[in-house]
């Protein structure tokens, strides 16, 4: 059975012949994998490129994507830490590293498709169900650099990526390969397997990150994936949690079945209810005190940090929330200031004590971004600024959208690089629709120093009276506890509240939900 793949027009007599002796090659790219590795990626990428739009045969191609295989294994670790190491928006040698290993991922991707979709158009095949297979598990291994190096610096995952992607796997499903494995691979990695691990990355709302946490979630992957099924047959109750629709023949990602939606055409499902459950034990025994894995630290902020990844992945495995709003479009103009500092100096209501609290001299800078959508819990914005604030994930922003008084204040959910200059579309998940500067001790320290916190008041209920539960601030990290009493000094007056619950935490700032003391 033939497959159908995205492939660029093959040049019969091109005007500038690329080489194509291997042991050239070879020798070239053993020269070119001695320079600095986001040259050498690019450098590799763009003669790989001219190799794959010229005439061959399936032998010679096939060494020759080897040999790039080979010589190309060795960057990757090395470009994704010129990645992760940087600040966002992505610009200078991270930028270019970024588009230099996408560039290489996509032309080997490209490479090991030629050659499939040739085999798959055989009558015959001298290389059997051996080379078929081998072909399978190539062409899965670079769909998964491709979308590794997309999340890891916050880009779209190139077009036709997931199309073929799903293409190969049904090939190798109808063909009998997608659970053969590849003799002498110590991993025993299968193309289902390897199948299986990208739709659930992807199902974890990647761009979401925080950094660091991809290499942990792809580490849980490898050990946790088999509890994962994926069928063709559809289940009983198909909008059940623990149920991904795989859209066969569409170029987008899986996506839960609460989430509704139609596609036209085959499509397979992913039950991950196994894995839940496994989620489950594994949480139940970390929060209890049991040891974490390996890598994940031994400190008292690594297993909190490993305990809220554990349950944002059961959260979108097994119960992703549904939307709640629908996106309308907007091209409101924004201003954004980062950080807790420029909250606190950017908010109303400052206390009449402040004066003892210790702030940065000076406003700091508003950056400028522009609404693309918003829905009552949030933006999607996008930054134009001629020199964009750094952000991270999680980072808190204050924002003064066009034709509003009040500051709001947010938090930076998740960020989509667009490799084009510096630009940078980014979510925010909004806190609160005004923020209240205020300064706040801890209660057994007497008359000490003040620390520069924000108040955010709670929403009025139908009556017009105050939630007192639901009232939080935001303070920087470390300096106040769980259910510990602090003195807090409003505009309003000076009062006492008591820490009740860590609702939120981020870079240099907590946020606790607190109960006011009469």
């Amino acid at each position: 059975m033939p497959i159908e793949l995205a492939l660029p027009p093959i040049q019969h007599k091109p005007a500038n012949p690329p080489e194509t002796r291997v042991a050239r090659v070879s020798a070239w790219l053993a020269d070119v994998a001695r320079r600095e590795p986001a040259i050498a990626a690019q450098l590799i990428g763009d003669a790989l490129a001219a190799t794959n739009r010229v005439s061959m045969s399936d032998s010679r191609r096939m060494e020759l994507a080897e040999a790039y295989w080979s010589h190309a294994a060795p960057l990757w670790p090395m470009l994704e830490r010129a990645v992760l190491q940087a600040s966002h928006p992505l610009a200078g040698p991270a930028l270019e590293a970024a588009k230099a290993a996408l560039t290489l991922a996509q032309e080997l991707s490209i490479a090991y498709k030629h050659l499939l979709a040739s085999e798959a158009g055989k009558r015959i095949s001298i290389g059997g169900a051996r080379l078929a297979t081998a072909l399978i598990h190539r062409c899965l291994q670079c769909f998964a650099r491709v979308l590794a190096m997309s999340y890891q610096s916050y880009s779209p995952v190139p077009a036709h990526t997931w199309r073929d992607a799903h293409a190969v796997y049904a090939y190798a499903r109808e063909r009998g390969h997608n659970l053969a494995t590849i003799p002498g691979d110590l991993s025993e990695a299968t193309p289902e397997r390897t199948y299986v691990q990208a739709l659930l990355l992807a199902l974890a709302n990647p761009y979401g990150f925080l950094p660091g946490q991809f290499g942990v979630v792809l580490s849980y992957l490898q050990t946790h994936s088999h509890w994962v099924r994926i069928t063709d047959v559809q289940p009983v109750h198909r909008l059940a949690k623990s149920v991904a629709i795989v859209p066969v023949g569409h170029d987008f990602p899986p996506f839960s079945a609460n989430k509704g939606g139609a596609v036209e055409g085959p499509r397979l499902y992913l039950l991950t209810f196994d894995l839940a459950i496994q989620l489950q034990e594994e949480l139940r025994i970390i929060e209890g005190g049991g040891a974490l894995p390996d890598g994940a630290g031994r400190d008292a902020a690594s297993r909190t940090a490993y305990i809220l990844l554990l349950r944002r992945l059961l959260r979108q495995w097994a119960i992703p929330p549904a939307r709640q709003f629908n996106r309308l479009p907007s091209r409101a103009r924004v201003v954004m200031c980062v950080g807790l500092a420029g909250a606190w100096q950017y908010s109303r209501s400052r206390p009449t004590g402040a004066a003892a609290v210790r702030a940065p001299a000076g406003l700091p800078p508003m950056t400028h971004c522009q609404v693309i959508n918003h829905t009552p819990a949030g933006y999607a914005l996008r930054q134009t600024d001629a020199a964009p604030a750094a952000l991270r994930i999680g980072e808190l922003v204050s924002l003064r959208v066009e034709g509003r008084i009040a500051l709001q204040l947010a938090i930076v959910r998740w960020f989509r690089n667009t490799l084009k200059g510096t630009a940078l579309e980014f979510g925010c998940e909004l806190l609160a629709d005004h923020a209240e500067a205020a300064a706040a001790a801890p209660e057994e320290s007497g008359n000490g120093p003040l620390t520069p916190v924000i108040v955010l008041p709670a929403d009025d209920d139908e009556d017009g009276e105050a939630d007192a539960a639901v009232m939080q601030v935001v303070v920087p990290a470390g300096v106040f506890q769980l259910e510990h009493a602090i003195t807090l000094n409003r505009a309003s007056g000076t009062g006492m509240a008591v820490l009740t619950k860590l609702a939120d935490q981020g870079p240099g700032y907590e946020v606790y939900e607190i109960v006011p003391v009469a």
